[in-house]
């Protein structure tokens, strides 16, 4: 009876899914299809210069730079190997490409925005240790440690978007949303778990990251000075200051070092630490755009669990697209809140000769 049941609703929703009749008028389907370009050019360029920025600049790697070039990527692959169809379906308002290429084309699409989600989680953990745990930064955020988190990521993706080909859930295509996915309506307990695993865990992680870091960037801004310890030049870029008052002796707090030498340390270490702090909001940007950008497709992911869901069409539409905006919106980001990238960005696109641009001490630790 269940399984009656089930086959019932697959084969409905199979044939919402692929029998509806296009209402768009021409101008509606070019417009959509302009976004839709739109998207596909900026990611492939903007996440490529930022890829070819860290080759041709050596200031440019760090730890940090491996994750960001991890979620660049994951964002290229996406605009290569899945927006494409997306945009003809959009078009044809029908998946002429095969029943076979509609489950492949789904994985990948679950593999690179899994992946990308994944990818922002980490780069909010490696800047939590590198704010919140300085000193330590260099010997817990290891480029083993950072292999084995980037490894995680795409292990995590992969075995995610193969669950649908064994069994659980299935892969169709979705007229309203003119992309091949997985069902979600099908099967709650999918659903919910997808949700849980690649949207609500990186979301919280990424969150808990970056309330302790704010929280720390505005009790060191305020209340306390930072104190200079010894610190190695090849430190220089994932160090900040310690944020610790002078120290006292008897009950009487002692007077701040006097020497030009440490008062020049001091405002060293403040900077420092307002640079990595700048760092710190460029990626609560990203963090809010990945918000915006994700949120509603999953609210509507959800939706489709109840049988009294009839939201419209176009709102089902309009969240898969945000949801592929934000592989764009990464790179532009990077490219107008970073100084380093930007100014890379703009030798790549004019020409200018490869060379390994050597930044101050000062921007070292702005890289984000």
């Amino acid at each position: 009876m269940l399984d009656n049941q089930l086959n019932n609703t697959t084969g409905c929703m199979k044939a919402a899914a692929m029998s509806s009749e296009d209402s768009r008028s021409p101008v509606a389907i070019a417009i959509q299809a302009a976004f839709m370009l739109i998207i596909i050019l900026s990611s492939l360029v903007g996440n490529t210069l930022i890829v070819l920025a860290m080759y041709r600049n050596i200031s440019l790697r760090s730890i940090t730079s491996v994750f960001i070039a991890n979620l660049a990527m994951a964002d290229f692959l996406l605009a290569l190997l899945g927006m494409p169809f997306t945009m003809a379906s959009s078009i044809t308002y029908d998946w002429v490409f095969g029943k076979v290429w509609c489950t492949i084309n789904g994985m990948f699409n679950s593999i690179f925005c899994i992946a990308s989600m994944l990818s922002l989680a980490a780069v909010s953990i490696d800047r939590y240790v590198a704010i919140i745990k300085p000193l330590q930064y260099p010997l817990i955020m290891t480029s083993r440690l950072a292999f084995c988190m980037i490894s995680y990521v795409w292990f995590h993706a992969i075995i995610l978007s193969f669950l649908p080909v064994f069994g659980w859930s299935t892969y169709i295509y979705i007229a309203n949303e003119s992309i091949c996915t997985a069902n979600w309506g099908l099967d709650i307990p999918y659903t919910l778990f997808i949700f849980a695993s690649s949207f609500f865990a990186p979301f919280m992680v990424m969150a808990y990251c970056y309330y302790h870091i704010l929280r720390a960037a505005r009790r060191q801004s305020k209340t306390i000075v930072p104190r200079v310890g010894e610190l190695k030049d090849e430190t220089l870029q994932t160090m900040v200051a310690v944020p610790v008052a002078f120290g006292t002796e008897k009950g009487k707090v002692s007077d701040p070092p006097s020497s030009a030498a440490d008062k020049a340390k001091e405002r060293e270490a403040k900077e420092k630490f307002n640079r990595e702090t700048r760092a710190a909001k460029t990626l609560l940007i990203v963090m809010g755009t990945f918000f915006f950008c994700w949120a509603p497709h999953f609210i509507g992911m959800i939706c489709l669990l109840f049988p009294s869901c009839n939201w419209p069409d176009a709102f089902f539409a309009t969240t898969t697209w945000l949801a592929m905006l934000n592989s764009g919106c990464n790179p532009i980001i990077y490219g107008v809140m970073n100084k380093k990238f930007r100014q890379n960005f703009k030798d790549i696109l004019m020409c200018r000769k490869r060379t390994n641009r050597n930044y101050s001490h000062r921007e070292m630790s702005s890289s984000s």
